[in-house]
């Protein structure tokens, strides 16, 4: 039932792939690590850039869940889905990166609440890996596994350890862990929408929903919320 739920959350990136196959008579299972590669450029040339990394891991979730092996392991797959994401990472003239001071203002501007344990959840963990939006936002409860040393993430780039914080606030680990209990994660996208009522959806946050997340924060700590991205 779990699979079938982070399924039913990426069948619309799935369902465009597949469109996108069969109207060039490509095989849609197993797609070829080739085809992937012609899809990730399509969506670079389209006003869909910004979807490829949420859309390669559904390619990647959908062939997994039927028990084949992923196209989007290829290395040809890693390197465009990498190019694809170095051409999104140009942020705005106007915004500046946090330091870590303005991170902390950010956190302790932020409620107590489901929708803040995942806010603060995204914040560490983004801060800490040092992630691009895209980066973030396609990461699944499965890419990420506490160990010894901190928090483990499978990325599309590799393996990356993020060490425990020095203070509990500020640990990523912890608050990712708090998160995760909370929601009750299990499977699907590490980082969801959540309703006005607090209900927890399946559906896997955009990229501007953590530009949205990080000035609302901003607004709330007394900065001003347009330099920040």
């Amino acid at each position: 039932m779990a699979r079938q739920s982070g399924l039913n959350a990426t069948r619309g990136d799935w369902s465009d792939f597949a469109r996108w196959c069969v109207a060039r008579g490509e095989t849609v299972m197993p797609a070829a690590p080739s085809s992937v590669v012609d899809y990730i450029r399509a969506l670079e040339a389209s006003d869909d850039a910004a979807s490829v990394p949420r859309r390669v891991a559904a390619i990647r979730d959908w062939h997994r869940a039927s028990g084949l092996t992923a196209p989007t392991d290829d290395e040809r797959v890693r390197i465009a889905l990498t190019r694809a994401q170095w051409h999104q990472r140009r942020a705005p003239a106007h915004t500046v990166p946090l330091d870590a001071t303005e991170l902390a203002s950010l956190l302790a501007s932020i409620p107590l609440s489901l929708v803040g344990m995942r806010d603060r959840a995204m914040l560490l963990v983004g801060y800490a890996a040092a992630l691009r939006p895209s980066e973030l936002v396609s990461l699944d409860v499965s890419d990420l596994t506490v160990v010894e040393e901190g928090l483990a993430m499978s990325l599309m780039r590799g393996r990356i350890v993020i060490p425990y914080g020095v203070e509990p606030d500020l640990c990523p680990v912890l608050a990712w862990e708090d998160w995760e209990a909370a929601a009750g994660l299990t499977a699907g996208p590490a980082f969801r929408s959540i309703d006005r009522d607090g209900r927890l959806g399946l559906t896997r946050l955009g990229e501007k929903a953590i530009t949205r997340m990080v000035q609302r924060a901003a607004e709330r700590a007394g900065l001003d919320e347009s330099r920040y991205s």
